[in-house]
């Protein structure tokens, strides 16, 4: 590290970012091989849940359904009203707020500082 030109700060923002780029081609090849020909061609029934994957929220009734056929976690967020008689709701869950938690971990003197 003596030798780099980052400071050590700069150095873990640069790697985490590095590590955000990596998944996010990881999901993409995941979606172009997995779940873009289940969409094109959707399967009768719905498939059992990949849990490698971490799934998505969606407030749109159709694109729930289809991801939902192609095996993939999905959870629709939308008020009770709208919800039909119809429609297969496993659990409700409610919104909840961690700011609490997640900012004091990472608070000193009132400002967010994340890395070490």
């Amino acid at each position: 590290l003596q030798h780099h030109p980052l400071l050590f700060q700069d150095l873990i923002i640069f790697i985490a970012q590095l590590q955000c780029k990596l998944l996010d081609i990881h999901v993409l090849l995941d979606y172009i091989e997995f779940v873009h020909p289940l969409l094109r061609t959707p399967p009768s029934h719905p498939l059992s849940v990949n849990g490698n994957w971490m799934g998505c929220f969606t407030k749109s009734t159709e694109v729930c359904e289809a991801l939902y056929f192609a095996g993939v976690p999905i959870w629709l967020v939308c008020s009770e009203a709208y919800i039909s008689l119809t429609m297969n709701v496993v659990h409700s869950v409610g919104l909840t707020y961690p700011d609490e938690i997640s900012r004091a971990t990472y608070m000193e003197n009132g400002v967010a500082k994340p890395f070490p």
